[in-house]
């Protein structure tokens, strides 16, 4: 029986440094492991100092909305929907940078004397604009910027928006391209790894390396197949200690997963891994293995933990629909993704991060998605299709 009260996420989408569309994803993700790992970054990095996406623009502007138009698309696509129901959508779009790029070449092309425009928008309203004309929705959209935290927040309350029936269908779009004000302000922070090798939680991390990526999840209040997954339950706080550092002791992210779990009505011992935040840096490997660490106690138990940034880098804002994305389709593929790059555990790290993909053979699965941001935002989030 349905239970009219859920959220599933009846399609999802990515475009990212491994691919454009899920078999390719899936198959990139199957072919890097820790033997060939490094291999592959450095042949990633040899253009450019972060994870690109997979194909090549003229411009940012034509970047930006093409790959708006590939993730959006392919979810209508793969749900079939009708152009009735697409204007039942409310549209959710989470995002740091927004649409920082164009900006930022208006800005060039102007001072080079090719262009009399200095800036390309002024406000983000047009990206809720392209969006609601292009999947004729009836809707205003909604835009979330609360930094590495913002689409995550936007699924999480479209999800309830729907669980309380007050939407029927929703559409959430995670999008951060690069651009020079990002890159230089998590360098001037020295947060950027020198060594270019992603390795969350281990002894020799050194830092964050960025990543575009863009993604859509379709949410409706009925599944389409027996494996959607559906929204469990979320926590969000602010953690107060430092608006560029999570407090070292843990103690914030573990009350931000340990309230998901109970407003989720789930036990440690019920969730089969946690896809955790893993942004490499030092303060965040930190705080996250102490959170983790007390999570682990108050339960009595452990679960195995993953990170998905060493497969497509920290792309901030999107990284909520980013990661959930790719964590659905791998999970569709019957396996959890490792986290590559880990080698040896970092000081006050107690547990070792999955290393290789591990196979579920079918079973049902509980999965606790972790997210911190800049500003002490941190979102935690359970999704399941048991």
């Amino acid at each position: 029986m349905i239970d009219t009260k859920r959220c599933y996420i009846t399609a999802h989408s990515l475009f990212c440094s491994l691919g454009d569309n899920e078999s390719a994803i899936v198959s990139q993700v199957q072919s890097i492991n820790q033997s060939n790992y490094e291999a592959y970054l450095q042949h990633l990095f040899a253009q450019k100092p972060y994870y690109p996406l997979i194909q090549n623009f003229d411009t940012e502007e034509k970047k930006l909305f093409s790959v708006i138009d590939h993730v959006v698309k392919a979810c209508i696509l793969e749900a079939n929907l009708s152009e009735e129901e697409q204007k039942e959508l409310a549209i959710f779009i989470g995002s740091t940078a927004m649409g920082i790029s164009l900006n930022e070449e208006a800005y060039a092309l102007y001072h080079q004397g090719k262009s009399d425009k200095a800036f390309n928008h002024l406000g983000y309203g047009y990206l809720g604009d392209y969006l609601e004309t292009l999947t004729h929705s009836d809707h205003k959209a909604l835009l979330f910027s609360t930094a590495c935290t913002s689409s995550v927040n936007a699924l999480a309350y479209a999800s309830k928006l729907i669980a309380s029936k007050q939407i029927k269908k929703a559409l959430v779009v995670g999008i951060e391209l690069f651009n020079k004000a990002t890159y230089n302000g998590f360098s001037s922070l020295m947060l950027l790894s020198k060594n270019k090798i992603y390795r969350p939680f281990d002894k020799q991390s050194d830092g964050i390396i960025l990543g575009e990526a863009c993604s859509a999840l379709l949410l409706e209040s009925e599944p389409r197949s027996a494996e959607d997954f559906y929204y469990k339950g979320s926590k969000n706080i602010c953690d107060i200690y430092s608006e560029t550092t999570s407090n070292p002791s843990g103690e914030p992210i573990f009350q931000t997963m340990d309230e998901a779990l109970r407003n989720a009505s789930l036990k440690l011992s019920e969730i089969d891994f946690i896809k955790a935040h893993a942004t490499g840096s030092e303060n965040n490997n930190t705080s996250e293995a102490n959170a983790i660490a007390l999570l682990f106690e108050k339960h009595g138990t452990t679960t195995p933990v993953t990170a998905l940034k060493p497969l497509i880098g920290h792309t901030l804002g999107a990284s909520g629909t980013n990661e959930i994305a790719l964590t659905l389709s791998c999970l569709k593929e019957g396996f959890i993704p490792p986290t590559l790059g880990f080698q040896e555990r970092a000081d006050g790290v107690n547990f070792t991060p999955l290393l290789n993909p591990v196979k579920l053979d079918g079973k049902k699965t509980n999965v606790l998605f972790n997210f911190v941001a800049f500003g002490g935002n941190t979102t935690s989030l359970v999704l399941s299709n048991a």
